[in-house]
């Protein structure tokens, strides 16, 4: 038959190899290492308390205990170089259906090896958080060995969250099947144990969420259960892994990062950590010393001018442990040229200028005109020329990111004014169709919010026609057009199932209505499909000092869909 014992994996030992055993509900032991006639192995079903332990239902608990091992074993191999629990290749056992309905799993340094319980409230107690949560505890045994009271056994405790989690990332990431020498940034979460019961035991982002862990460090979290002041190391080190966020109302803010902060994602974050306990930690470090020894590990492995050595900083000050990095208050964008909204008449330039303060420099900057082009300018400057064809308002955005990725945005509302404009007052109401069909008549559900059709600006826009088969849709608006005139302009997007290139199959057509008279101002069709919005534009001149409506007619043929979607609709 066959043995649950991994040969590529672990020497020596209690049994040579890495292995799991069954004691069959015994409490003391080694166990009997499984065997199977076959080589199927469990029902992937949790174990029913009272089954055969050796039958399929009780091989599940077993499999799942050796996918867990092999995890972390590879985890610790292949990414940070460490040779086994012990960094000398001894092997380690796993004991599955220890006593009955036993609610834990532990690591013992007497016999190195890992028990599971089947469980009473808690069910697959055999979960790879755990299993690799479980075996960092004989890695810290072998390496700093934090004493298992007091900070020191918050941060023995908050070790093996850390290094259970990154198991998870690595087991379920891909990273054991492909045997990846980095942590994978997916597949894994940051919550430990949300297997067992309805909800975790523990919440890596917000600890608090336990309803006992604490989010932050303060004098007395030594005094707490072990459980709960490995908390703010928890939240430590989510933020150097993910960051944090500057909205006050998310599970990953805090109040001691307001700004909020840029992670260096799974693989840096666990190499961080793995120096620092293993070559600066020792039994008795605390939550100052931990800061202190992540700091000359990132110091080690990147440098202190790094964003990694920052980070670990503004980690540890999101917690309420150490100063924040230098330049690290908060991160501001400022437009100082034009002082205000601006208008740039046709043919004329505008100069822009904008500045960045605090975060972490250097910075990198970035202009951004809402015209519907991509002009940008990489520097604190930027002329802007007025080429436009129409009346129109857009959004200057002025954009500086620092060397940790942070970002802060400023903005000014320019108004370009073609040759010939009137520069008057906007005619037509809720072009942007923020506010739904007010103001609009006809086909009004076409306008919402919709996923597979974004607006160009803002969240919602109106999607006429899409349908793939007969249809006729419209919207329409009545205003007066001044005496002076004005000019029509809305922003287009068209993509249609239509594959050619000759024949219009469907048509979009700009209408006005002016008494008992309709005059197409312009058709669109299939064959005018573009990848994004383009803006366009008609002059309402013949039609100066007169009542009119404007019309947007959908018509659709008996297959293949054409959506034209329309928003930011002006008149001037």
């Amino acid at each position: 038959g066959y043995e649950l014992r991994d040969m590529t994996r672990g020497t020596g030992g209690t049994f040579g190899n890495n292995a799991v055993t069954n004691l069959n509900h015994a409490t003391s032991g080694n166990g009997s290492i499984y065997t199977d006639a076959d080589n199927t192995w469990g029902d992937s079903a949790n174990y029913v308390e009272g089954s055969s332990t050796t039958a399929a239902n009780g091989e599940t608990a077993a499999v799942d205990a050796a996918f867990g091992v092999a995890a972390t074993w590879d985890m610790f191999k292949k990414v940070l170089g460490r040779n086994g629990i012990n960094n000398a290749g001894k092997a380690t056992y796993l004991r599955v259906h220890y006593s009955n309905s036993y609610d834990n799993a532990f690591w013992d340094d007497t016999c190195f090896c890992m028990t599971f319980g089947d469980g009473n409230s808690f069910t697959t107690l055999t979960s790879i958080d755990v299993a690799g949560h479980e075996m960092a505890h004989g890695v810290c045994a072998t390496s700093a060995n934090l004493t298992y009271s007091g900070e020191s056994g918050g941060l023995n405790e908050s070790d093996s969250d850390i290094f259970g989690t990154m198991v998870e990332f690595y087991g379920k990431g891909g990273g054991l099947s492909s045997g990846s020498t980095t942590v994978p940034a997916t597949g894994g979460n940051w919550t430990i144990g949300e297997q067992l019961a309805s909800t975790p035991l523990r919440y890596m982002y917000k600890p608090s969420l336990d309803g006992t862990s604490p989010d932050a460090w303060y004098s007395g979290v030594g005094n707490l259960n072990v459980h709960y002041s490995s908390g703010p190391n928890n939240r430590m080190f989510y933020f150097l892994s993910q960051g944090s966020s500057s909205s006050s109302t998310s599970n990953y803010y805090s109040s001691y990062l307001p700004s909020g902060m840029t992670g260096v994602g799974n693989d840096h974050a666990a190499r961080i950590w793995y120096r620092a306990l293993t070559v600066y930690m020792t039994s008795s470090t605390n939550y100052a010393g931990a800061r202190t020894a992540c700091m000359s590990a990132a110091s080690d492995l990147y440098g202190t001018a790094s964003a990694e050595y920052a980070a670990v900083q503004n980690a540890y000050h999101g917690i309420n442990v150490g100063a924040a990095a230098s330049g690290s208050t908060a991160l501001a964008a400022s437009i100082t040229t034009p002082s205000g909204n601006v208008t740039i008449a046709s043919g004329t330039s505008q100069s822009f200028a904008g500045s960045g303060s605090g975060g972490s420099s250097p910075y990198t900057y970035s202009w951004t005109f809402g015209d519907g082009g991509t002009s940008t300018a990489a520097s604190t400057s930027h002329t802007y020329s007025n080429t436009g064809t129409s009346n129109v308002t857009y959004t200057a955005t002025f954009k500086v990111t620092d060397s940790l990725g942070a970002t802060s945005s400023a903005t000014r509302s320019i108004t370009v004014q073609p040759a010939g404009s009137t520069g008057g007052s906007e005619l037509v109401l809720n072009g942007g169709f923020e506010s739904g069909a007010t103001s609009w008549a006809g086909t009004t559900g076409d306008i919402n919010t919709w996923t597979g059709q974004p607006a160009h600006s803002g969240t919602k826009d109106a999607w006429i026609c899409g349908n793939g088969t007969t249809a006729t849709e419209y919207l329409q608006q009545a205003i007066t057009v001044p005496a002076s005139g004005a000019t029509l302009t809305f922003w287009l997007h068209i993509d249609t199932a239509e594959t050619t290139t000759s024949t219009a199959y469907d048509k979009l057509q700009v209408q006005v209505i002016s008494g008992t008279t309709t005059t197409t101002l312009g058709t669109f069709s299939n064959l005018n499909k573009n990848t994004g919005y383009a803006q366009k534009s008609f002059s309402l001149a013949a039609f100066a000092g007169k009542a009119i409506t404007i019309k947007f007619l959908g018509t659709e043929d008996s297959s293949l869909q054409t959506s034209f979607v329309l928003d930011d609709v002006s008149a001037k």
